[in-house]
């Protein structure tokens, strides 16, 4: 107590003059109109600052919900797509068969992206809790992503589509030649890709549209891959060399969907059963 009131008494003038500045400032605020303007001027601008700081803070970290609830939206409307787009094309109702669609969509957040390697990889933040299951296909809006390969509780790894071994029934819109799409590592460019075994006697041009065939059981016929950006006859067989442009921006990837076929598993069983026959 005693050295408590020695600090006191040995800090005494500095209390004092901070006091007469107090007083001082509030006497001056007060009754000179001129300052008085000045100090509410400069208290409404810091004031103001502070408020669209902490707005646009609040607005930063809100991005995120709402880029989800976005996201959402986008996988029912997707889904709504691709199951309307199968059951026209089939001419029945057997999308919707025993009351539900063919392909369902679900969101998922990506926490881990490689671009940079021959085989690449994403790490999802979803898993078996959420209904995910492996060899499922990854979608956006933009194109194909690649398909999941690894699932735990609460993550999955999929196999990009800038992998090596990645291959995707692909064909050129409005037609039924169909091909394999994949990556064109030669061109060091995460946008490019291959379209293989198109025949030459098809027809086509620069700029039409590539986009998955449906043939596979993963992935819905429809899906847009990208366009043709150039083509050549290969000279040492009886198809095309078709170079496509993706609009698929595969390095910022922070949503994308899994789609998951509901009939993979009966189509794989009967095309196998029918495959076993022939042997």
């Amino acid at each position: 107590m005693f050295n408590l009131i020695q600090l006191f008494l040995r800090l005494s003038g500095l209390f004092v003059f901070a006091l007469l500045e107090i007083i001082c400032f509030v006497m001056v605020v007060k009754y000179n109109q001129t300052q008085q303007g000045i100090y509410l001027n400069t208290i409404n601008k810091g004031t103001g600052f502070f408020y669209k700081a902490a707005a646009e803070v609040n607005h930063y970290f809100s991005l995120e919900d709402e880029n989800y609830r976005l996201a959402r939206e986008n996988a029912r409307l997707l889904e709504q797509i691709s199951n309307n787009g199968i059951d026209t094309l089939r001419g029945t109702d057997t999308a919707f068969a025993e009351g539900r669609p063919q392909y369902t969509f679900t969101v998922a957040k990506v926490i881990k992206n490689s671009v940079n390697n021959h085989h690449n990889y994403l790490t999802l933040d979803v898993g078996r809790k959420d209904g995910i299951e492996a060899n499922t296909g990854l979608i956006t809006n933009d194109g194909v992503v690649g398909v999941i390969k690894k699932v735990s509780t609460s993550l999955s790894v999929a196999m990009s589509v800038l992998h090596r071994q990645m291959r995707i029934s692909a064909r050129i819109k409005g037609t039924n030649y169909f091909g394999s799409y994949v990556w064109n590592e030669k061109r060091m460019d995460t946008r490019y890709f291959y379209l293989k075994d198109i025949p030459k006697h098809a027809v086509f041009s620069v700029g039409d549209t590539v986009e998955t065939s449906g043939a596979s059981a993963i992935f819905p016929g429809g899906l847009m891959l990208g366009t043709v950006d150039s083509l050549e006859r290969d000279k040492g067989g009886n198809s095309f060399i078709i170079d496509v442009k993706s609009k698929l921006d595969i390095t910022n990837l922070q949503y994308v969907y899994v789609v998951n076929n509901l009939l993979k598993e009966e189509q794989e069983a009967l095309e196998n059963a029918a495959m076993g026959e022939d042997r």
